[in-house]
């Protein structure tokens, strides 16, 4: 009911669709409730319950898990009958290169009605030494309800024992020792496929056509970070054609004392290769220290003082 003012003094009421005339005075206005000063603001609450459960769906089944539980959200995988297995039990699938058991979502949810909804996706779960997955529709993260506390009491029922006696034991993977690693960076010169110690390479720098300088043995100079280096042609050095035939060339900064930089043919990146594929020569004092075994091609690593000796 509203109350409303007439033209020429009085009110009239509205009430149920009809406009009465009602003579009493109006009532005075309700004071506004004074303005308090603006509180402090709140601390965020405490997530005291954190986002520990993962809320499944699927075809109007609804199930939370423990995200404890939780190893793997994957794409839904074909499935596979498992004969003679327990009711509950959808079928067994491959998920990251070992088997699980896959269970009816709505089974586990106690919801054993037809699904019409198609699974995109499967949760994988692993619990008491078992790895099994639950197929969904959409997987949200949330709060541990009191649905996922329902689920751990699941996992204590006769139902889910005769269902994930079907679980295969899941098998933690070996750790692998490391493989120690060579690092070599890879480069041509005097048409050879060479190979120098990543460690004794302190820059690499693209085509530059060094200053002449009349020291002979030099093929120039050529400043680099704040320093002005002197040129040695990779080509001449190795007997072959000269790396600076065109004028300009790709430069490897070595790391030596004093150090110097060595024109090369093409620089071929870096490569990581296991140190038993390194095979060091006998001889130590030469031009070539050692020989790096790569897509079956030995490939000369050189000594660094070697090559780039002035």
């Amino acid at each position: 009911m509203s109350r409303h003012p007439l033209p020429g003094g009085g009110w009239f009421t509205m009430a149920e669709g009809e406009a009465r005339r009602d003579d009493a005075p109006p009532r005075p206005p309700t004071p506004a409730p004074p303005r308090l000063a603006a509180a402090a603001p709140m601390p965020p609450p405490r997530r005291a319950m954190g986002l520990a459960a993962l809320h499944l769906s699927l075809g109007g089944v609804a199930l939370a898990i423990p995200s404890a539980l939780a190893e793997h959200i994957n794409a839904m995988p074909p499935l596979r009958p498992l004969p003679g297995a327990a009711p509950g039990v959808a079928g067994l699938a491959e998920a990251d290169g070992a088997p699980v058991l896959v269970l009816e979502t709505g089974f586990v949810a106690g919801q054993p009605a037809p699904v019409e909804e198609a699974p995109g996706l499967l949760l994988v779960l692993r619990e008491g030494g078992r790895r099994f997955g639950l197929p969904a529709a959409r997987i949200e993260a949330g709060p541990a309800i009191a649905a996922a506390r329902a689920f751990q009491a699941w996992l204590a029922s006769p139902e889910a024992a005769a269902a994930l006696a079907f679980a295969p034991a899941a098998v933690e993977a070996e750790a692998q020792p490391p493989v120690p690693q060579r690092r070599l960076v890879m480069f041509q010169a005097a048409g050879m496929e060479l190979a120098l110690p990543a460690e004794s390479v302190v820059a690499v720098l693209p085509a530059t056509q060094p200053l002449p300088t009349p020291r002979q043995g030099l093929a120039g100079l050529v400043a680099h970070r704040g320093a002005v280096l002197p040129v040695l042609d990779g080509g001449l050095v190795l007997g072959g054609r000269p790396a600076l035939a065109s004028g300009a060339a790709p430069l490897i900064r070595l790391a030596l004392w004093p150090e110097v930089l060595v024109a090369v043919e093409q620089i071929g990146g870096v490569r990581a290769l296991p140190a038993a594929d390194v095979a060091p020569l006998a001889q130590r004092d030469g031009l070539v220290a050692a020989f790096a075994r790569l897509g079956g091609v030995p490939v000369p690593i050189l000594a660094p003082h070697r090559f780039g000796a002035l």
